[in-house]
């Protein structure tokens, strides 16, 4: 009796070492980035004629949900967590972003990555991890995919300045600009349905930048589109500029998220990227910041602006110098205040002049970007 009892003790001990072991194994196994692939389906159809097994789900709706796993059991989730605030009033409706830096841990085969939002542990089965294939339980003969992720990046590739902006949608999407430098300067203007709306300004550390901007850079920025949009209304659409030596290297459109899903991991964070800095509150021409589009027009002629694009030239506006030279109105960019009334700047894509007011940016935005030859005849829209 006694012997068995040792035996019993001795089963037990081996089989949580082995356990404690399989776990420690799969701490090391997991570290890096993953992308969710898929969800496979091991249901078994049900006998009737008249019913189906419906479609295995995805783990985050239509969006691919994606992990860097680190030491010290930290974990980037990279769709981030969010936190809706409804509000009485239509105006006080906000998107609280809580980020996307949690934790995680692995116990009895099991992946657990703490939840922002609802203070609690989601758990995943691990069902295998072999190579760079990471497969989990998700529930009941469904299980979910995700393959290791590696990344080149060109360390050459690097840009003075990232722009993001958004143009609101039928509803309370967050209406915003945002530009940071390589230098960690930020300028920021809420437009609508922000936790902060106003022009700010704000600064971040370089190491923070290259952070951003490798996140971009996974997205293969040169490989992509100018344009991605869903075949539906109402939806917002975001854009975003990337600049190099003074210059547009590149602007992309996302209208209704149909870009990769890299890009829309990258430029997510950036739009909430105010509600985790403190904001300085800066004085600029008010009529200003009512600007939208811009639209550069030259008699029956007009060159349109990205949203993004038009936020890049405010800021360079906004930083430009106060000078009495007169200049040739060789364009006009017409808008309407905050007042609903019409306004007009001139300028000859150098100096800008604003009602008695002229500002020096110290180049022509239009040469420099290549943007003379890109004006096109207006339309009854325009």
């Amino acid at each position: 009796m006694k012997l068995k009892n040792i035996l019993c003790v001795l089963i037990v001990f081996i089989l949580f070492s082995c356990k404690k072991n399989k776990d420690e194994q799969l701490k090391k196994d997991i570290l890096g980035e993953w992308t969710y692939i898929k969800t496979e389906d091991q249901r078994k159809p049900k006998k009737s004629n008249n019913s189906h097994t419906p479609p295995p789900p995805t783990i985050l709706g239509n969006h691919l949900q994606g992990y860097i796993f680190s030491e010290n059991n930290l974990c980037e989730d990279k769709s981030g967590y969010f936190k809706r605030i409804e509000g009485d009033e239509r105006r006080d409706r906000e998107t609280i972003f809580l980020g996307t830096q949690t934790k995680y841990k692995i116990e009895n085969d099991s992946l657990k990555i703490f939840d922002l939002l609802s203070k609690t542990w989601d758990n995943q089965k691990i069902q295998s991890l072999i190579g760079d294939t990471l497969t989990t339980k998700v529930a009941d003969s469904l299980f979910a995919k995700y393959a290791r992720t590696k990344y080149k990046i060109d360390p050459n590739e690097n840009y003075d300045k990232i722009i993001v902006s958004s143009s609101g949608c039928y509803g309370t999407c967050p209406v915003s600009n945002i530009s940071i430098d390589k230098s960690g300067n930020i300028f920021y203007n809420g437009q609508h349905y922000n936790t902060q709306n106003g022009q700010f300004k704000s600064k971040i550390t370089q190491t923070e930048y290259q952070k951003i901007q490798n996140s971009f850079k996974k997205a293969d920025i040169k490989k992509l589109e100018n344009n991605y949009e869903g075949n539906w209304t109402d939806d917002e659409t975001v854009t975003i500029t990337f600049i190099k030596n003074n210059k547009i290297v590149k602007s992309i459109s996302d209208y209704g998220r149909q870009s990769p899903t890299t890009l829309i991991w990258a430029y997510t964070p950036v739009r909430y990227l105010y509600q985790q800095i403190k904001l300085v509150p800066l004085k600029v021409e008010k009529s200003l910041l009512s600007i939208w589009r811009i639209k550069f027009s030259k008699g029956n002629e007009i060159c349109d602006l990205t949203k993004s694009e038009s936020f890049y030239l405010l800021t360079e506006i906004f930083e430009g110098k106060e000078t009495n030279h007169k200049f040739e109105n060789k364009y006009q960019i017409q808008f309407w205040n905050n007042e609903a009334k019409k306004e007009t700047i001139y300028t000859d894509g150098r100096f800008f002049k604003l009602k008695d007011k002229t500002i020096d940016i110290g180049y022509n935005f239009l040469i420099v970007n290549n943007l003379t030859d890109q004006f096109r005849q207006k339309n009854e829209y325009d």
